[in-house]
C-alpha cells in the first residue's frame, strides 16, 4: 500500500473576518494569522487590507489574500475551499476563491 501526499492548491480569496485586537503587530500579520489557524491552510501572503471596521473587541478587516491549502481531491472544489476557509474560528465570510495554479 502506497500513500500519496495531498499537492497542494495556490488560490486566492476575498475574505471578511474578525482580527483580535493586540494580537499582533500589524492588521495584516492578524489576518494572517486568523488564516493560518485553519486547518488545511499552509501558507498566506495578505495582498491587500479593503476594508477595516473597529469594534470593542476586535477589527473588521476584509482583504484579498494568497492562500495555499492542503485539501483532499473530494473537496477540492470551488465550495469545499470556500467551505474549508468559512470553518475557520473569525472568518465572517468568504466572497471569492480562485485557483491560481499549482505549488
Amino acid at each position: 500500500m502506497s500513500l500519496q501526499a495531498t499537492p497542494p492548491t495556490e488560490v486566492s480569496a476575498d475574505v471578511s473576518l474578525r482580527v483580535p485586537r493586540g494580537g499582533s503587530e500589524t492588521l495584516e500579520a492578524g489576518v494572517a494569522g486568523v488564516l493560518a489557524a485553519v486547518d488545511g491552510v499552509e501558507d498566506v501572503a495578505v495582498d491587500r487590507v479593503t476594508s477595516v471596521r473597529p469594534t470593542w473587541t476586535d477589527i473588521r478587516v476584509d482583504a484579498d489574500v494568497s492562500l495555499t491549502l492542503r485539501v483532499d481531491d473530494e473537496r477540492n472544489t470551488a465550495d469545499g475551499r470556500t467551505e474549508l476557509l468559512q470553518a475557520g474560528f473569525g472568518v465572517m465570510a468568504v466572497n471569492r476563491v480562485d485557483v491560481t495554479g499549482d505549488a
